[in-house]
């Protein structure tokens, strides 16, 4: 799941207007200083920690970057970077591709030929989200943009251990080669939750309760907090201006748990 901090709330009329970061100056700051520094490492948290809207966000700033957002094949993989290199009018990746429905049209094998020439050429660095586990395939191609393209590549997962990692993990073995990013701790749980209260001008007469049932349920996960708090301003979940917690939650957990699933 996208990770990103995003709210619905009843006087804003866009998400882009809700979208907004809290407490994570560190982070940002190390995320930054990590692309300049050009060397590739594994982003990795639990889901909802803000991985990828953090690491979306610091992009906005490196337009060398090539974002791949759902890292689970190589022919997935090798679509997305053609076309980011198409979009960013890569000369090399023109002289084969010539529009998007180009790039769907060529198999895998092709695809990772035009792209590792065109990252050698190049000073890009690659993105690779949302990985689960990724067989050997998937890994030497990845290992191939590193060095045989010499390109940076930022691998995003939700640990760092060959579950999540796959056959990347040998790649990432330094503690240096690693960022890890956390959920909040409880107090920052608490001030995040009202903040996306005031923000979302989510208002109910158990709110308090509710705000201190959310944070404990969803653990400190960012999003999963706002989650929970987005749906508490669907009709299905109140009662008045009471906010129904239990069914809410079931429901909840339920999609949350689906959009996770390996």
């Amino acid at each position: 799941m996208s990770a990103r901090y995003e709210c619905l709330p009843s006087g804003a009329s866009t998400i882009e207007e809700c979208e907004f970061i809290f407490r994570r100056e560190k982070e940002i700051s190390e995320l930054k200083d990590r692309l300049a520094a050009r060397k590739s490492f594994v982003l990795h948290g639990p889901s909802g920690s803000g991985k990828t809207f953090l690491l979306r966000r610091v992009m906005q700033a490196f337009p060398e970057v090539l974002y791949c957002s759902d890292a689970t094949s190589p022919l997935v993989v090798f679509q997305s970077l053609a076309l980011a290199l198409l979009a960013s009018r890569d000369r090399s990746v023109r002289r084969w591709l010539r529009n998007p429905q180009a790039v769907k049209s060529k198999s895998a094998v092709s695809l990772r030929g035009i792209v590792l020439d065109a990252v050698r050429r190049g000073t890009y660095l690659v993105v690779l989200d949302h990985l689960h586990g990724p067989a050997a395939a998937l890994s030497a191609d990845t290992r191939d943009l590193m060095f045989y393209g010499g390109t940076p590549v930022v691998a995003i997962s939700r640990s760092a251990h060959m579950e999540d990692l796959g056959f990347l993990t040998p790649i990432f073995a330094l503690r240096s080669e690693r960022m890890r990013l956390t959920n909040f701790t409880h107090a920052e749980a608490i001030q995040f939750a009202e903040h996306v209260a005031r923000r979302t001008q989510l208002r109910a007469t158990n709110l308090p309760e509710f705000i201190d049932r959310v944070v404990d349920l969803g653990q400190g996960s960012p999003g999963a907090i706002v989650r929970m708090m987005q749906m508490a301003i669907h009709p299905k979940y109140r009662l008045g201006e009471y906010v129904k917690t239990s069914p809410l939650y079931i429901d909840f957990r339920l999609t949350w748990h689906a959009e996770n699933a390996l």
